[in-house]
């Protein structure tokens, strides 16, 4: 039994000062005037923390596996230019070289041409994840061949192929882009996520899973994983009698994860109109229907992938169509969408998984796309519609810091921008808070478990050095984070 205080506690939307925590067996049994518990729990271990206490965060689409690839690879983040990449490349002592988190819209045409023909092996994957390259000399030791794939794209220039693979045609080079993960690349990627204040994630990674059900298997695990499920595995999760939910407290299945579109970095996001790109779709309508119906009459709820205005359009009216309400399926992005589609937006029943960090680093492209008819980026419109919102990263792709996440709903200003973008679409700090705890929890059916400071909650908190009500939101910072009641990373 523990007592934990900090200069304030928030719960049902406020501040409380004064008040104490009681926690038992990780679990939330009271919350009162610090001196009462005090004087009622006389012999309770108290726990005072030097900060504000918040449920802890919990980011509802983030990529473990490709973080942790990250984390202990090249991080090709702040690379600019063709010659950066050529030198870095030709310094690494070994091969082959893994650089990930590029912007690929740094380089020309050409220059990937000329990246091509270097013969070194060298794998490149961009920030967004849905554009990959592979020189010619990594190709030609795996004896990969080259053909055209449904829903992918062999980028070319000038009838050169320039060595980069994008959404389905990624399939082609996945024996060089599953790479092994490490235990120790792992508990980097979790004090990563910890030191962030995240103790809950929906992951979207299938690659790691093995390594994560071994930690588990062992009690090693520090976060909570609500596992995405593979759609070309769905017979096979079907036959097993999976279904969403199943596990426990640190471990548990989600969703059937599927993208109908590309993304916004790639310039495959598909869009009504062609200017200034179209984007593909990934799958067809007739496949989308009918992974929500196989997977929903088998208590499997579904999360796809949709960006651009069409793709959302075509998922909105299949969930409609073809979902079942009560098993929350989840539309994961939501970026654009046309201004007619808006009473799909009301009458679909989804959950809108979203990450408002993207607004901040996408500034430069949104404005290429953007028409008076389009939505973008609209969490205030959408939580309007909805009632609620599922916050997240998309990590590797931005910075898992929810405190970033929650500047930008709340400001919409970009990088680099004084002014916020569509300040219409601003929601309010109380609002981008909800997001980012009961909303994910909702959105993995853990409401009654996690993401407030209630009574019969699962004590996971994290203490800010600054209230997340300040005027200076963007610098706070995480003092400490707890899992059940449990100090698992302090500053």
């Amino acid at each position: 039994m523990k007592i934990i205080a900090g200069k304030s506690v928030y719960k049902d939307g406020k501040e409380l000062t004064e008040r104490g925590i009681l926690v038992e067996d990780g679990t939330i049994s009271k919350i009162d005037f610090l001196t009462t518990l005090k004087e009622q729990f006389p012999f309770a271990e108290v726990i005072n923390c030097d900060g504000f206490i918040y449920p802890a965060f919990f980011d509802s689409h983030i990529h473990l596996g490709e973080l942790s690839l990250l984390l202990s690879s090249i991080d090709g983040g702040c690379i600019k230019s063709l010659d950066e990449l050529k030198n870095i490349a030709k310094a690494k002592r070994e091969e082959p070289v893994y650089i990930y988190n590029l912007d690929f819209n740094n380089l020309s045409a050409p220059d990937w041409v000329v990246l091509f023909k270097i013969p070194l092996k060298i794998f490149i994957q961009s920030r967004d994840v849905h554009s990959i390259f592979v020189s010619k000399a990594f190709l030609e030791e795996k004896g990969i061949q080259l053909w055209e794939v449904p829903g992918g794209e062999l980028k070319r220039y000038n009838g050169q192929f320039t060595g980069i693979f994008k959404d389905n045609a990624i399939d082609l080079v996945r024996n060089i882009k599953e790479r092994e993960i490490s235990k120790a690349d792992f508990e980097n990627t979790e004090n990563y996520l910890l030191q962030r204040g995240i103790t809950a994630v929906t992951n979207f990674d299938f690659q790691i899973y093995p390594l994560v059900s071994h930690l588990y298997r062992d009690s090693e695990l520090m976060i909570r994983i609500v596992q995405g499920l593979k759609k070309e595995f769905l017979p096979d999760i079907i036959k097993e009698g999976i279904r969403t939910g199943d596990g426990n407290d640190k471990l548990r299945f989600g969703p059937i994860k599927c993208f109908m579109d590309g993304s916004l970095g790639s310039q495959t996001a598909r869009m009504k109109e062609s200017a200034p790109f179209r984007g593909i779709l990934t799958m067809e309508r007739e496949e989308l229907r009918e992974i929500i119906s196989i997977a929903n009459s088998n208590g499997l709820q579904v999360a796809v992938h949709a960006i651009g205005d069409e793709a959302v359009k075509i998922v909105l009216e299949e969930i409609k169509c073809s979902g079942i309400p009560h098993l929350r399926n989840r539309v994961e992005h939501l970026q654009f969408f046309d201004k007619e589609d808006l009473p799909l937006l009301k009458e679909a029943p989804f959950v809108p998984s979203m990450q408002p960090a993207h607004i901040l680093s996408d500034y430069k492209i949104l404005k290429k796309i953007l028409r008076d008819r389009l939505f973008s980026y609209a969490w205030n419109t959408v939580h309007n519609c909805l009632k609620t919102l599922a916050f997240g990263s998309d990590a590797p792709v931005e910075d898992a810091s929810p405190i970033r996440g929650i500047y930008a709903a709340t400001s919409r200003i970009p990088d680099g921008v004084e002014e916020p973008f569509q300040d219409e679409e601003c929601i309010s700090r109380e609002e981008a808070l909800g997001a980012y705890t009961y909303g994910s929890s909702f959105a993995n059916f853990i409401e009654k478990e996690l993401g407030k400071i209630e009574e019969g909650y699962q004590a996971d908190l994290v203490v800010l050095k600054k209230s997340l009500f300040n005027d200076m939101i963007n610098i706070n910072e995480v003092n400490l984070t707890m899992s059940a009641g449990r100090i698992i990373w302090m500053k």
